[in-house]
């Protein structure tokens, strides 16, 4: 199982980032509620922009966790 996961890690954390880029672009809401420290990122980028890097974001989460589930041998 552990060579599947660390075989399949980078094309499954780059599905997962377009996935969530995709998704979030075409499934827009209404309002969105971020946290003060933030708020100006969108105004400057845009915000597709800004729904590309979240989506890069959850790939690079997804990369992380793939990678730790494959590295616990290793220690």
């Amino acid at each position: 199982m552990k060579k599947f996961v660390q075989k399949i890690q980078f094309p499954l954390s780059i599905i997962v980032g377009i996935y969530v880029s995709y998704w979030l672009i075409t499934n827009p809401f209404e309002t969105y509620v971020l946290p003060v420290i933030i708020i100006w990122i969108p105004d400057i980028i845009g915000w597709n922009a800004f729904f590309v890097l979240l989506g890069v974001l959850a790939g690079l989460i997804t990369l992380g966790l793939c990678g730790s589930i494959s590295d616990e041998d290793n220690k």
